[in-house]
């Protein structure tokens, strides 16, 4: 009775699991899982595909413009700016320096007065059977018309006149009565002339 006790004790004792040593036990933090999925770490909160995949474009750009820059400086310096030339004083006449135009008016009307009193001689001239004999005037002799044309002549030396009393030349400026002055003479010697005609006839 007391064989039989001892041998059924060892049996059970042979087929009872050793208990598992706390030495060789793993830790609590050791996952020895067969999950393919437990193995990887998790994510961190709050970052995001968007966020990485804006990093990576603001990365990018700010290379781009970085790049774009140095581009932009290099054709900067290779632009090359011309030297600023002094301009050439221009001579500006002074008022009290430049000459009237009172006068110039004054001979204006002399000339135009002369003028027509040309005009005047010649129809008188030829109403006596005289002949024109200026190109000219020729074919207005016949009709009051010639009083008209023949102010062509005195506009254009007025004109005359008057831009050489604002010439930057000296000299001009101090011959400018000359063009009216010799017209204005050369219409009374005429208007002379024909009444001379007009009185023989």
């Amino acid at each position: 009775m007391a064989f039989a006790t001892v041998a059924l004790l060892l049996h059970l004792a042979v087929a009872a699991p050793a208990a598992p040593d706390a030495a060789t036990q793993p830790s609590p933090t050791t996952t020895t899982s067969s999950d393919p999925f437990a193995a990887q770490p998790k994510a961190q909160p709050g970052v995001t595909a968007a966020a990485r995949s804006s990093e990576t474009d603001s990365a990018t750009l700010t290379a781009a413009k970085f790049d774009a820059s140095s581009q932009n400086s290099q054709s900067l310096s290779t632009i090359r700016v011309p030297s600023v030339q002094p301009a050439t004083p221009s001579k500006v006449i002074s008022v009290e320096g430049a000459p009237s135009r009172r006068k110039w008016l004054m001979l204006s009307i002399a000339e135009h007065s002369a003028a027509a009193f040309d005009a005047y001689s010649t129809r008188q001239a030829i109403s006596s059977g005289a002949h024109e004999t200026d190109p000219m005037m020729r074919p207005f002799a016949n009709s009051p018309g010639i009083y008209a044309a023949i102010q062509a002549g005195p506009v254009v030396l007025d004109y005359a006149a008057r831009r050489m009393q604002r010439s930057q030349y000296q000299l001009l400026r101090r011959t400018w009565w000359l063009p009216q002055s010799a017209s204005t003479g050369l219409f009374l010697f005429s208007g002379v002339h024909n009444l001379n005609l007009a009185n023989r006839h």
